[in-house]
This record gives structure tokens, sequence and C-alpha cells, in this order.
């Protein structure tokens, strides 16, 4: 059966495991710059938020790709062929929810969840983020979160607005 990634904002630490555990496992490093999923910090309110790739069903980073580099597995994950990747950052502007980057010779990265087998996930202890059946009431959940798009600013931009909106709404 097919899983699906789930965040939940109400459950996260802020304590960053799974941003390392993800650099460590994509890029062989402990770089937080390089993890495909982003904490989203308020510590004066004493709340974080994850910042996932929601493998969008209609993906605007894959549909703004001039070169076709993206591609969808046969599980929906939305992946990248970085040797067709020419650097433009289409796909990064294009991305309403900050989660495609760019590396420093500017190849674009993002959340591909590890195969199946999602680093992050593992060493979340507390639970905030969690791969589950598609059919899960959680799925639901994430569809709110998904209505929260933002056309403009920069990737980390993009994660701080949808953070503050999805605060707002907090516990």
């Amino acid at each position: 059966m097919e899983k699906q990634l789930f965040a939940n904002p109400d459950l996260c630490t802020g304590c960053n495991r799974c941003v390392y555990a993800c650099s460590a496992v994509k890029e062989g490093a402990f770089e937080p710059r390089k993890a495909r999923l982003k904490i989203t910090n308020f510590a004066s309110r004493g709340y974080s938020v994850p910042n996932i790739c929601f493998q969008c069903p209609k993906a605007d980073c894959q549909a703004a790709c001039p070169t076709d580099a993206f591609s969808r597995n046969s599980v929906g994950v939305v992946t990248i062929e970085p040797d067709k990747c020419i650097a433009c950052g289409a796909c990064a502007a294009a991305c309403t929810y900050g989660m495609v980057e760019q590396d420093e010779a500017g190849i674009a990265f993002k959340c591909d969840r590890c195969d199946g087998d999602p680093a992050c996930v593992k060493e979340c202890h507390a639970d905030a983020l969690q791969y589950v059946p598609a059919d899960s009431e959680l799925i639901r959940l994430k569809s709110v979160q998904m209505k929260t798009r933002t056309k403009n600013g920069s990737a980390r931009d993009k994660r701080q607005q949808l953070a503050e909106k999805l605060l707002k709404n907090a516990r």
C-alpha cells in the first residue's frame, strides 16, 4: 500500500534530528542547509513546524522544468534526475511551499522519501513526522496544510509563511 509523509507541527519539538538525519543520508554530512526538509522554529512561542515536500498531485516544480528533469515514480513521489537539471531555478521558483532548493552548482534537490524508508521519520522521537498509509485519517489533515500556498518569495520565505499560517491555527 502506498504511504505518505505526514508532519504534525503540534508534536514537533524543534530538535532538528530529522534535518540532520536527512542531510547525513542524502549528503553524507551533517549539513542542515542540504536537508530535504526544514524546521521553522518560533522559539519565543514554543512552536516548531516541520516543512516537508507534499509530493503535489499537480507538481508545479515538475511543470516548470524545461528539461523534464522531474518525473513521478510508481508510488507518486516526484523525483529529480540531476544530470538533466540545467540549474535554471524555474522549479524552485515554482514550488509554492519552498521545498525545492538548489545546491551550490544550482542543481535542484528535494525530498524523495528515501525510496520508501524516510530517515527523518526514523529519527523523529516525538512522532511529529510519520510515514502512514495514503488512506490514513492523518492525510486529510495534510490536505488542509496543502491549501496554504505562496507564489512569491524565496524558498525560505515560502516555508516561513506556511509555518506562520499553521501557527495561527495551532493547538
